[in-house]
This record gives structure tokens, sequence and C-alpha cells, in this order.
């Protein structure tokens, strides 16, 4: 039996905290090759600089890395091919009018297998984090630790 199915977040995109001042959340399909839903079993993938983007009507999944699963008889194993999202029309209207009207931008937030075996992912909408701004958010965190642990 399989213990991976339906297990919630199989693996989340903690750097999108840092950079991003996240807005709202979305959750689409990802249309995959056979291959690529057993290497990301296999936990041979990276988010990396990940991010989406519209082709046409389409909205894609860029720069996320699915490493070539070993046992796979597939001689085009793009590595970094964009891939397309499945989401419903009024959903992908409404994230193209974050886009444009607020300059804000979606990237995975978290890859997850659902309980019929199929790959997911969350999609967050935010705006960049200027390093100031991160700098500013991590102060407030640890002053807000001080004041804590002075309370006890």
């Amino acid at each position: 039996m399989n213990t991976q199915k339906g297990t919630g977040v199989f693996a989340a995109n903690k750097r999108i905290l840092h950079e991003f001042v996240l807005q709202e959340e979305f959750e689409a399909g990802v249309e995959l090759q056979g291959w690529e839903v057993k290497a990301i079993r296999a936990r041979v993938f990276a988010f990396g600089d990940s991010y989406c983007r519209f082709y046409g009507s389409d909205l894609r999944l860029v720069q996320m890395s699915i490493g070539p699963y070993k046992f796979a008889n597939v001689s085009d194993k793009d590595v970094k091919r964009s891939r397309r999202l499945l989401l419903h029309r009024r959903e992908l209207n409404r994230i193209a009018a974050f886009i444009s009207q607020q300059g804000l931008t979606v990237v995975p937030a978290a890859l997850i297998i659902s309980d019929r075996g199929l790959v997911k992912v969350t999609l967050a909408i935010g705006r960049f984090r200027s390093t100031k701004g991160s700098r500013d958010s991590f102060e407030r965190k640890r002053v807000q630790v001080e004041i804590r642990r002075y309370v006890r």
C-alpha cells in the first residue's frame, strides 16, 4: 500500500515566505507525464526560481525542475519544461486580474499528492518583498520573541 497518497502537503516552498508578501492562494492540478509523477514521488524535484506565467489563455508553471526518473525509458527528459496548470476559467480570470491590475506575482507554494494520487500545486499570489521590508519583518519578529521572553 502506498503511504504517500493523501498525506496533504508533500513539499513546501518555504523560500517564498521570506521573499514575498502573500495575499491569496489557489490549488491547481498539474499536467505531467508519467515519469514526472514518479520522479515527484521519489522527491527528485526542486522549486528553485519557479513562477507561473500566462501563455495565451493557459497558466503555466515555469522553471520548476523535475529531475529524470532513473527507471523511465524516455529519451527526451526536459527537466525544466513549462507545465500547464489546470484551473477553472473563473479562477484563471481572477489570477489574470491580480497580475495585470496590481502587479503581483504567482509562485508555487507547495506540492500536494491528493487521495486519488493526483499531483497538485498550491499557488500563492504575492508581491515581491524588498530587502528593507524583509529586514524590517525579521526585526519585528525578533522584538516579539524578546517581549514574550521578558513577559514570562
